[in-house]
């Protein structure tokens, strides 16, 4: 029977979810036994007393009995126990393991839906590059068993019992899991990757050569599990689980296994290692690891001894829900409290669409926030908290001095209060963020081609855009365990469509993108598109948080810069990509000189899509913020766009991108060189960005600028062959205290020179550069134009403020024949109807003339109706 992963996807995901988050179970209930012998676990069934129980003397006194060594001995006898444990977990499974299994269930069926497109479309790798990556993939794996092999071999020749019961307890979780993942790929026999064009069909490839789970993840964070968990430093945990992310991403890119396989595999191994880890540790190895006593245990409660002596009543025995892991060898020690410490708990980012930006913002440009750094969002929902909090302290110390500003301020705290409150409160938290439908429409011909003509809507997320109705509907869940994170957004799509592309009209775009007839890749005529339906994610995204920093991976956005209309480099105009980012989520002190201000980073590696020429290239990205004093914050940019058919994607191209200095490759930096160069290093672009609140009207004035350069170290280096995009806002009004105004001026020629639109956002390797899916990455103005922006607005709340605004962009005739000239007028508003639902309404009157696109000025008249629901449904513990 063809039976296909759509079919298969929610029994699937029942079945491998359940059997995946009762491991956390086990875990959980293994170090929650409460009496159990230090170094011997109980089963993680083990039965709770029914009724009060006489406390013992081993009760009273559970230092009394030594606890077992972990030997070699013993392991094939652990093994089983393991191995029974595991296999029965599914019966223990509890409501509030919801909080582990809804995300873990939705990202496994949102992968499985999305494998085939990913192998087909994303991921194409030669087959050079595939062995190397499996390659890469055995050497890690390899690089992960041999620390734990390391170790128990050094306790051969030291005195080091824990690094003896690393590589014993090591090797177990590794037996543990490779045992469970093959009898998982019997069970499933999923086909690989390389088979049958990647569909991926469950229950029909022969039993010894599945791909569900992935054999070389599970191994690879089984073994890093246990070694993070005895020895928990961060140093420790970022080589161990470093090498582990190695072996799952090399699994996908050497086309051995597909994303599902890869995520399941290392959550599966993470848990087992954790598991085995609990289980049998020996907590005196290290006291400082033990988990405290509850507030009622006496470690040291000693019985008379004498009949006569009287009698005092014996403590009782704590229940078992309140005693977690074995006794503390450390005597006396204080209850610890929960950390709310937000570097030690995972936050996921706010939607840069989201009502909190503004407010913020509005919050910073009144001095209440010195510290705000808006050349690196989006920001985590942890970083909008300490702003907040920042806020009120500043606001409360003027509320003396001038308590106008206070009132006004005041206003936008108290939703943001409610908002962000409880962020802290809790160590693990599955939450349904909101959940939305939106209905709009454009009437009259639309603009949706930035890239060449311009574009209706702009900073839409790459969402559907053409003549006539277009609908959404979505939701968004985010959770977190301790450090780790996840969030997903997912949209139901509805498009109205767009005509066929004139044969005149594909020859022209052509031309403008210096793609020849007899030139290879030649683009293609769009067809025909009818209205159509489309399920897809905007945002999607795991990660893990330490030390005021986070590691993620997944689709995410990215917003480097202080502009409202769109910062030059990446803003919300085009649809989120898939990459890997290493970003600073709060300020931190500089170095050496930390009074002088703060500073923030942003690193990222990630895949563009929707490419010509060459298709499917890479981009990656380093970023740099800092803060000095009260008013003034300075950032630095250098990224690229790089790889892609027909360039090699080795170590060596990725380093000859960052450290280079020529430009086509072979050519030397002569920008001379045909397309396809395969030794181009890339299209290097660089930003400078800055924000300055006027210190004799610091809180109301803000003057801000984005800057752009290709193929130049920075804007600064060369302002004059830069793009720039100054801005200023004004906090408040004289005498309008709730209105603000922001004005903006963007361009994408040279200030001393129009390149004609073959230089900025392109160059002669990389045609369609500084796109995704058709969309500008950045700032929607497009190619060679200039254009100008004023927003006026009134603010009631945080959630709800109208606002009216004006546009025109010019585009140079040096780019479309005869030039163009685009005009917007806009309303926006957002209302909240009560505490839980909000209302946004949009509506925009649209002129343009562009002779080589439509002949004759054209308009249209369009907007959208919105309504979100943020139901504050969340399972914490």
């Amino acid at each position: 029977m063809d039976v296909t992963p759509k079919r298969l996807l929610l029994p699937f995901v029942s079945a491998a979810c359940v059997f995946l988050s009762s491991l956390q179970t086990v875990h959980a209930q293994t170090s929650s036994a409460p009496h159990a012998v230090i170094g011997t676990a109980a089963l993680p069934d083990a039965p709770e007393p029914q009724a009060p129980i006489k406390p013992t003397e081993m009760q009273l006194h559970p230092r009394s009995q030594e606890p077992e060594d972990v030997t070699l001995a013993g392991t094939p006898k652990r093994i089983l126990e393991d191995q029974k444990g595991i296999w029965t977990s599914p019966s223990r499974i509890k409501p509030s393991d919801g909080i582990w299994l809804a995300p873990l269930g939705v990202a496994t069926g949102l992968l499985i839906g999305s494998d085939h497109h990913t192998m087909t479309q994303l991921i194409h790798i030669s087959k050079d590059g595939q062995d190397k990556a499996n390659t890469l993939s055995n050497g890690a794996l390899v690089g992960v068993g041999a620390i734990p092999a390391s170790a128990y071999l050094w306790s051969f020749f030291n005195h080091a019992p824990q690094a003896h019961e690393t590589g014993l307890l090591a090797g177990e979780a590794g037996v543990d899991a490779y045992v469970v993942n093959e009898a998982l790929k019997i069970a499933f026999r999923r086909e690989r990757p390389l088979e049958d064009n990647a569909r991926g069909k469950f229950f029909t490839s022969p039993w010894n050569n599945g791909s569900f789970p992935s054999n070389h993840s599970i191994l690879a964070w089984s073994m890093a599990s246990v070694v993070a968990s005895e020895y928990p430093g961060w140093l420790s945990k970022t080589a161990v689980y470093g090498l582990a992310s190695t072996v799952s991403v090399s699994r996908v890119l050497s086309e051995q296994h597909f994303p599902s396989d890869v995520l399941v595999g290392s959550v599966a191994g993470w848990l087992i290692g954790r598991y085995v880890y609990h289980a049998h540790h020996n907590y005196t190895l290290n006291p400082y690891d033990a988990p405290p006593p509850p507030k009622n245990y006496i470690a040291h409660a000693t019985p008379s001894s004498s009949a006569s002596a009287p009698t005092a009543p014996l403590p009782t025995p704590p229940p078992p829900a309140q005693f977690a892991g074995p006794p503390d060898p450390i005597e006396h020690r204080a209850p610890a409290p929960f950390d709310a410490d937000p570097d030690t708990i995972g936050s996921t980012n706010v939607p840069m669409d989201s009502w909190i930006y503004p407010a913020l913002e509005r919050l910073a440009a009144l001095g209440l926030i010195p510290t705000q750094n808006a050349g690196i969002r989006p920001w985590t929902r942890q970083e909008c908290l300490r702003q907040l909090r920042q806020a009120q302290d500043f606001a409360d110390r003027l509320s003396s001095s001038d308590p106008g500003l206070v009132a006004e301020a005041r206003r936008l705290m108290t939703d943001l209060d409610r908002e962000l409150a409880q962020e802290s409160s809790s160590n693990q938290e599955l939450a349904l963020e909101s959940a939305y439908v939106r209905y709009g429409t454009i009437a009259g011909p639309a603009l949706n081609d930035s890239f060449h003509f311009g574009q209706t809507w702009w900073n839409d997320f790459g969402r559907p855009q053409g003549r006539g109705s277009n609908a959404i509907a979505g939701f968004s869940t985010r959770a977190h365990y301790g450090r780790l994170f996840f969030y997903a957004r997912e949209e139901y799509q509805h498009g109205p469509g767009n005509p066929a592309q004139t044969p005149e009209m594909n020859q022209f775009i052509n031309q403008l993108d210096r793609i020849q007839p007899d030139f290879s890749p030649y683009r293609p005529i769009t067809p025909q598109q009818s209205a159509y339906n489309l399920q897809r994610p905007i945002e999607m995204y795991a990660g893990v948080a330490f030390a005021g920093n986070a590691l993620t991976f997944g689709k995410q956005e990215l917003y480097w810069g202080p502009t409202t209309m769109g910062p030059l480099s990446f803003s919300s105009n085009a649809e989120p990509t898939y990459s890997g980012r290493f970003v600073s989520t709060r300020p931190h002190p500089l170095p050496l000189v930390p009074s002088l201000g703060t500073y923030r980073f942003d690193i990222v590696l990630g895949k563009l899509s929707g490419h010509y020429a060459p298709a499917r290239p890479w981009y990656n990205g380093q970023k740099i913020s800092f803060n000095f004093g009260n008013n003034l914050e300075l950032a630095f940019t250098r990224w690229s766009v790089f790889w892609g058919v027909g360039h090699p994607i080795t170590l060596h191209s990725f380093k000859d991108n960052i450290l280079s200095f020529n430009s086509t490759g072979s050519y030397a930096g002569n920008g001379a060189a045909p397309y396809g160069d395969r030794l181009d290093p890339g299209d290097r672009k660089s930003n400078f960005d800055f924000r300055y609140r006027l210190p004799f009207l610091q809180r109301i004035v803000t003057l801000y600028a984005d800057a752009y350069s290709d193929d130049d170290p920075n804007p600064i280096a060369a302002p004059r062959r830069a793009v720039w995009n100054p801005g200023i806002y004004f906090a408040r009004l004289p005498w309008l205290p709730h209105m603000d105004l922001r004005v903006e001026a963007v361009s994408s020629q040279g200030l001393a020179r129009d390149f004609g639109g073959q230089h900025f956002f392109q160059n002669n390797q990389y045609l369609d550069s500084n796109t995704n899916k058709g969309f500008l990455l950045g700032n929607a103005i497009g190619r060679d134009s200039r254009a100008i922006e004023g927003r006026l607005g009134y603010w009631f709340s945080s959630r709800t403020r109208i606002e009216g605004g004006y546009r025109q962009n010019k585009t140079s005739t040096l780019f479309l024949p005869q030039g163009g000239t685009i005009s917007d007028g806009f309303v926006n508003g957002s209302f909240a109807l009560n505490r839980h639902w909000t209302a946004q309404v949009f509506a925009q009157h649209e002129r343009f003339l562009i002779p080589s696109y439509m002949p004759g000025a054209q308009r249209n008249t369009s907007g959208w109706f919105q309504l979100t629901w943020t139901p504050e449904i969340s399972i914490r513990r």
